[in-house]
């Protein structure tokens, strides 16, 4: 498997150095650096770096930030200066990513949830912020990865995805493989194929996103890790759930664990 394996930073519930090290161990060298939503821009960007230093300390490599989203961090907003605002917090965001070295900038379309009777609206409101947002990530040496997203969110489907990317002119788009509730990973992965950079890999049961270890949802791994590797997806594999997120155990579990069921499931050697 020739594919860099990654955790979100929220894996552990206490990030000590001894647990982020026996991710390191088992096989993980990537993290995706979450970024809480606080309007406090400088705040958010002193506890980011802390935390990036933390990581880099463990030996593990920040390839990405997962940009905030919330009513305030929302792309999509219809009210113009909410959403200049928005922007500008999010261009502080980006600039900070790119002085960090941070190749890559994860973001949500919109918050939720949307009314259908606004949906196109806000559907062109946030193609333009991503528009505005990718130009401004280039700038920076980031690359803008929009995710897909589940329930009325925008993004729910690859249509929505096509768009807000701009079919990759904009941006590029981050495959979460537990937010599809409408469309199978097949037919929602055949068309986003190209323009995928970054994935969010956990289980569900197809009835809401849950961040589940793989194999205790409904995902079928193995007929998933077909069709990335038919696409010859070479990005990372970051694992976006916590050390509790298996139902079927009554403990946390470790990296290695997570990682060992990953491999069951997709039937790699």
């Amino acid at each position: 498997m020739r594919n860099k394996l990654g955790l979100s930073s929220g894996f552990f519930r206490e990030p000590s150095l001894e647990n982020w090290r026996s991710a390191l161990d088992a096989g993980f060298t990537e993290v995706e650096l979450g970024m809480s939503a606080e309007e406090d821009v400088s705040s958010m960007l002193q506890k980011s770096a802390a935390r990036l230093a933390f990581f880099r300390d463990v030996g593990l490599n920040v390839s990405s930030v997962h940009l905030p989203f919330s009513e305030v961090y929302d792309p999509s907003l219809l009210d113009g200066e909410a959403r200049r605002q928005t922007l500008d917090r999010f261009r502080d965001l980006i600039a900070w990513t790119g002085d960090a070295g941070i190749g890559i900038a994860v973001i949500h379309a919109s918050y939720e949830p949307i009314p259908e009777a606004d949906r196109a609206a806000r559907l062109e409101a946030a193609v333009d912020s991503i528009a505005e947002l990718g130009e401004w990530a280039r700038r920076q040496r980031v690359r803008l990865a929009v995710e897909n997203l589940p329930r009325t969110c925008l993004g729910n489907t690859a249509a929505d995805m096509l768009a807000l990317s701009g079919r990759g002119e904009y941006a590029s788009i981050c495959f979460d493989v537990n937010h599809l509730l409408i469309e199978t990973h097949a037919e929602f992965y055949e068309q986003i194929a190209p323009h995928t950079i970054t994935t969010h890999l956990s289980d569900y049961d197809r009835i809401n996103e849950r961040h589940w270890m793989p194999g205790e949802g409904t995902i079928d791994w193995a007929e998933l890790w077909q069709l990335l590797q038919v696409h010859d997806y070479q990005g990372r594999l970051i694992f976006e759930l916590n050390e509790t997120a298996a139902p079927s155990l009554d403990r946390p579990y470790t990296p290695k664990e997570l990682l060992e069921a990953f491999r069951r499931e997709a039937g790699i050697a």
